[in-house]
């Protein structure tokens, strides 16, 4: 039988400890279907059939699209967005649910999306989820998000998390002098090969200047999978990384290294 999954982790940070006395282990979450139950801008259904609302809905009634007005925009953009999944894509319709807020102060949306994780959307966090993630930061491990829902949503659930924003990554618009939004995403995107390209940068920008992700946690195979492989696939000085899927099971050509684990949704059977 595996040992818990904190013992394994926290067991590769002290051998990377002993190895490198300097160097900060770092796992990797993506953050819908992942932390969080649903998905937390375009909304979800839960266990019993509530609908919940997602974030996108919140700031288009809040005001905070130019595009679609609160007063019965949000239907438009509902059925514009799924429109373009369908004809484009889910890069280019997660791009379009970003770029809808351009003009829109991205501190305002950031409180909003604080004030909706810490009240009613709290619930919907895997309770397993937080507790490993509670688990790894107390024994040293530095959790970071990296998500395809917009970087002004997923800022929001720092205080929930207990960490700083800035361990926390959505996809990003620009922003103005003013700290508006621009209607100009900026590269990587983070979806599929972004992931990993971002995973990659955020660990050579740490300050320690030795920074090695020791696991890494994703729901989508599709998504998430390049993050998962590039942590499954590094060699650490001291351990072996964990990466594993939440919820799904993988595919055949995602065998080998990836591990498949469970975190209960909020009415499990």
């Amino acid at each position: 039988m595996l040992p818990p999954l904190s013992t394994e982790i926290l067991a590769t940070a002290a051998a990377l400890r002993t190895a490198h006395p300097e160097a900060e282990a770092v796992a990797f979450w993506d953050f819908d279907g992942t932390l969080f139950e649903g998905d937390c801008s375009e909304g979800f259904l839960s266990g019993d059939g509530t609908r919940i609302a997602g974030l996108a809905e919140s700031a288009v009634l809040a005001g905070w699209s130019r595009q679609y007005p609160a007063e019965g925009g949000f239907d438009r953009f509902w059925q514009d967005y799924r429109a373009r999944m369908g004809r484009e894509g889910e890069a280019a319709a997660y791009v379009f649910l970003a770029r809808v807020f351009a003009g829109a102060p991205a501190a305002a949306l950031q409180e909003m999306a604080a004030h909706e994780f810490n009240g009613r959307l709290r619930p919907w966090f895997f309770r397993e989820a937080l507790n490993l993630w509670q688990e790894l930061e107390a024994g040293g491990v530095r959790c970071m998000v990296i998500s395809a829902s917009p970087d002004f949503f997923i800022k929001g659930a720092a205080e929930t998390l207990g960490v700083p924003m800035d361990r926390l990554h959505g996809l990003r618009l620009g922003t103005g002098a003013d700290g508006t939004l621009l209607d100009e995403p900026l590269d990587p995107l983070t979806i599929g090969t972004g992931k990993a390209r971002m995973l990659h940068r955020l660990l050579a920008g740490r300050e320690t200047g030795a920074a090695h992700a020791v696991a890494a946690f994703g729901n989508d195979f599709i998504n998430d999978g390049p993050m998962l492989e590039a942590v499954a696939a590094a060699r650490l000085p001291g351990g072996r990384p964990l990466a594993a899927l939440v919820n799904q099971r993988l595919p055949a050509t995602g065998a080998g290294p990836l591990r498949e684990i469970t975190f209960a949704p909020r009415f499990s059977s």
